[in-house]
């Protein structure tokens, strides 16, 4: 147990190692089913991790192009005891929306539903178990990369109306409004976002189209942003273009999860960057591919969740319900409970 590096969920096993020594202390015949069965067999509350999964737009097997539909559910995954729920609903159903955490508290930001693209933000408490609204953004956006920093969200990017964004909104939780604090260095949509020590990591690689479409140009890089300084600079790029993927940080990598690109459809292929080796390397795949994925690092472990698979014949790709966990001392991908709605393009969040 010394050897586990992440804090919390060397205690959770702590505890159960504890209570299973107590357990088989006892004259009982049963002792592993009284062990599993003991209340006192679970982990301490703040060892306790939740995942939620929030918005997306949902299309299930057979259906058209058109009958995409927005959600507004939203559910929650022990991730100790593996099972899903439902809890309160988004006000406003939305897909391609950012989800960050900060005081405790998730946010649901910007999105969009039926072409209507939102500056409203939500904030869901999770001792009352609502979710309220709080001040709106100055742009409207979908598609835009979030994350939380020096206890306040950021909101990079994405489709500001007609065109693709690059200013940088940041949110004061105790001041409860938006500012305008800066620029991206390129305007990006559908990118993988998250922040490591006190910086925000930008993840995207696609070949992108002018709104003429007479040329297109190719944008290979991975950006870092520092807040404090308000500079951007280069990391090296990906080795497989990608967008609409997936990125968390753990354990001081940062992980580029599936995504899409134009010559590949929906991707499985993950890769890992290497502060070290100042470079990416690829790491096992998922089990299926995943475009509009979500990600989320808890417990030293990556959590990939919904997305969408490759379609075939020119069909409307499916939405996925399906969960995958990475365990990166096995390199290895592990298929666990899935969600209860199928999902793409949501948003999740720990607490």
């Amino acid at each position: 147990l010394e050897g586990i590096p992440d804090f919390s969920l060397r205690v959770a096993l702590q505890t159960l190692l504890k209570e299973y020594c107590e357990v088989s202390k006892s004259p009982k015949e049963n002792k592993v089913s009284s062990f599993l069965q003991a209340s006192k067999g679970r982990p301490r509350r703040k060892a306790r991790k939740y995942l939620y999964a929030v918005g997306g737009y949902t299309r299930l097997q057979g259906g058209r192009w058109s009958d995409s539909r927005a959600l507004s559910c939203v559910e929650r995954f022990d991730t100790f005891s593996h099972y899903w729920t439902t809890v309160s609903s988004l006000h406003q159903a939305r897909s391609g929306l950012g989800v960050a955490v900060v005081g405790g508290m998730v946010y649901a930001i910007g999105g969009e539903d039926n072409s209507m693209i939102f500056d409203c933000t939500e904030c869901y408490d999770p001792v009352t178990k609502q979710w309220t609204t709080v001040a709106s953004m100055n742009h409207p956006r979908c598609a835009l990369g979030v994350c939380t920093c020096y206890g306040a969200i950021y909101a990079l990017g994405g489709w500001v109306g007609a065109e693709i964004g690059n200013t940088i909104e940041r949110f004061d939780p105790e001041e409860n409004s938006w500012d305008v604090v800066g620029s991206m260095a390129k305007p990006r949509y559908c990118f993988g976002c998250c922040e490591m020590q006190g910086l925000i990591y930008v993840v995207w690689d696609l070949v992108s189209y002018t709104h003429l479409d007479v040329y297109k140009r190719q944008l290979r890089s991975v950006e870092v942003y520092d807040p404090i300084s308000k500079r951007w600079s280069e990391l090296a790029p990906m080795g497989t273009r990608r967008a609409y993927l997936g990125v968390a940080a753990l354990n001081d990598c940062i992980y580029a999860v599936g995504g899409w690109n134009e010559s590949q459809d929906a991707l499985a292929s993950v890769e890992r960057y290497s502060f070290e080796e100042e470079k990416w390397v690829e790491v096992a795949s998922m089990k299926i591919p995943r475009a509009g994925v979500c990600v989320v690092a808890v417990n030293g472990l990556l959590y990939a969740s919904g997305g969408r698979a490759p379609s075939p014949d020119f069909a409307a790709p499916v939405t996925s319900d399906s969960v995958e966990v990475y365990n990166p001392h096995m390199d290895s991908w592990t298929e666990i409970a899935n969600m209860i709605t199928s999902r793409c393009e949501g948003g999740v969040a720990v607490l």
